[in-house]
Formats: structure tokens, C-alpha cells, sequence
């Protein structure tokens, strides 16, 4: 493993701009997700949270094939 020496001021940089992104990242992710649930229908979140409640009792789905899965999604 090689090792390099990086004056300590370029280092602080470093570790400030990550900082920076890490805040700018989690933003946009709030943003994003705010707007995600804004944009579902209340009738999907309410079939989604059905789904989740059987899976945490569970009730499970199983599929033969891909196919048969991708028509049961769609039909959700």
C-alpha cells in the first residue's frame, strides 16, 4: 500500500468540500422525496401500505415466472 503526504490546508479543503456535498445531497434527496408523495395518489399509498402490512405478517406472493410477476406489479 503506498502512502502520500498531503499538506494539512489541502486536506482541510477536502474535508470541507465533502462536508458540502454531503448537505447539498441530503437536500436534494428531501426535496425529492417530498415531491415523490405529493405526486402519489392516495388510492396507491393506500394499496401500497395494504401490500407491506401482508408482507410484514408473513403473507407472501410467489411467481413461476418473471412474467407472471411483472403482470401481478402492473396490476397493482
Amino acid at each position: 500500500m503506498n502512502t502520500i503526504t498531503i499538506p494539512k490546508r489541502e486536506y482541510q479543503n477536502i474535508v470541507q468540500r465533502q462536508l458540502l456535498l454531503e448537505k447539498e445531497i441530503l437536500f436534494i434527496k428531501k426535496g425529492l422525496l417530498q415531491s415523490d408523495e405529493v405526486l402519489i395518489r392516495p388510492a396507491i399509498l393506500k394499496r401500497w401500505e395494504r401490500i407491506s402490512r401482508e408482507l410484514d405478517k408473513g403473507n407472501g406472493r410467489s411467481f413461476n415466472s418473471p412474467k407472471e410477476m411483472k403482470r401481478w406489479l402492473r396490476a397493482i
